[in-house]
Formats: C-alpha cells, structure tokens, sequence
C-alpha cells in the first residue's frame, strides 16, 4: 500500500482541465490499493469545500499547514493546539505593518477574530508591498526569543503568509503522524508541492514538485511534473 500526499492551490488544483486528469488517476490509484490525502495551509471548511466543488476522492486531509489531521469520514485524528500564552505578544506585530488581515486557526475554519475553544495556529496576513522592515525585524527577533514554537513564512502570488504555530507541526509531521497509524514505511510515501510550506514533508518522503518552484523546493525533491496526473501515473508505473 502506496501513501500520495499533494499540496492543492499550484499542485493539485493549476486549472479546471488539470483537476480532472488529476481526479481521473487519483480514482485508479486508489482503486488499486492505495490511500490519497490533501494537505494544505487552508482551514478544514476551505479545503472541504474545494473537495465537493471539484469531486476530488481523498482518504485524509491534512489542513492549517498539518496542525489538524482528518480521515474520510471528517473525524479528528489528530490536533495540536497552540499554546495561549505566547498570542497576544504574536499579535502586536499587526501595528507594525499595514496588514490585509490575521488569520486565527480553529479545528474548522479561519476567523478574522478569537473564538471560544483552542486555537491551533495564527497567521499574519500581507500583500508584499506592505512588508516593512521593522515588522520583519520584529517578526524574526520574536521568533529567537521563542526556539519552541515554529515560525513558518510563505508567500502565495503577492500575499505573504507569516505563521505561527507550536514547534514541530507541519505538513510533514502529519504524515509521520498518519504515517504510525497505518503502519506505512518511508518509501512507499510519495509527497508533491510548490511552495515552502510543503518543504517539511517533500524532504521527508519521496518529494516531486509542481511547475516552477523554488530552488529549495527543487533541491529536496526527486523530480517535476507539469502535472500530479502524470506523477501518478509514474508512481503506479513502477509498481506494476
């Protein structure tokens, strides 16, 4: 039993043609035996509704960047919430930029304000125009005084995406997660993305990337594809 674990915006999903090859070889892939899971920086009701909206067939998802895990069924496998304490001081960086907006991360969705229950992650969100550089100086110097929380920073199109979240949760620690529960080994998990928030888990397994990624992407991946279609394919080519 083989494990595929794909980013979605710029590598599962690059346009509504590519998405149907894609579902098209998911289908096979799974009919032979095979467990498929999306993993993305998007809340559980974001990605949720892509999958309706595009008929995608999944075993797990993996959302907020692997901070919660889901099986088919939508029932939590597993949950890290952050820590309280170290929010309020994360979310005094908004005065220091002109920022779109900020993100609090709960078990289902994205909210511009705090909510009752735990939360598993915050993300300050801005257009790169606004990027200053005492924000980033504020930004990076927290994240010294705090070696035990992981401060991940990515940028989609012209919008960055400054994140906090406890250490160690990424995408490539819930596979390790789901990983334990099924009683995968490392080579039969294949991983493909295209931004940095998918290097944890492109470095950790067998990792392909999307299109034109980044030179660090690239430089802990096996191979690109122009599409995850024709990774698939690939993949159940050498099994045969």
């Amino acid at each position: 039993m083989k494990l595929l674990v794909s980013d979605f915006d710029g590598t599962y999903y690059l346009d509504d043609n590519d998405i149907k090859k894609n579902n098209l070889c998911i289908k096979d892939f799974q009919d032979k035996g095979n467990l498929f899971m999306l993993s993305s920086g998007r809340s559980f009701k974001s990605l949720k509704e892509v999958t309706r909206k595009y008929n995608i067939s999944y075993d797990y998802l993996s959302c907020c960047d692997g901070s919660i895990l889901y099986d088919k069924f939508d029932n939590i496998i597993a949950k890290f919430d952050l820590e309280p304490s170290i929010l309020e001081e994360f979310l005094t960086l908004k005065d220091y930029a002109n920022i779109k907006k900020i993100q609090h991360s709960y078990p289902d969705d994205y909210y511009d304000t705090m909510q009752n229950g735990e939360m598993i992650g915050c993300n300050i969100v801005i257009e790169n125009i606004n990027i200053t550089n005492t924000f980033l100086d504020k930004y990076y110097k927290m994240q010294e005084k705090y070696p035990n929380y992981d401060f991940l920073v990515y940028s989609y199109n012209d919008i960055t995406y400054f994140c906090l979240k406890n250490k160690g949760i990424n995408k490539g620690s819930a596979i390790l997660t789901l990983k334990d529960k099924l009683g995968l080994i490392n080579n039969n998990i294949y991983t493909v993305g295209d931004n940095e928030n998918d290097y944890s888990m492109l470095k950790l397994f067998n990792g392909y990337y999307i299109g034109d990624a980044s030179n660090k992407i690239k430089d802990v991946c096996l191979k690109g594809y122009n599409s995850v279609s024709n990774l698939i394919m690939e993949i159940l080519k050498s099994a045969d």
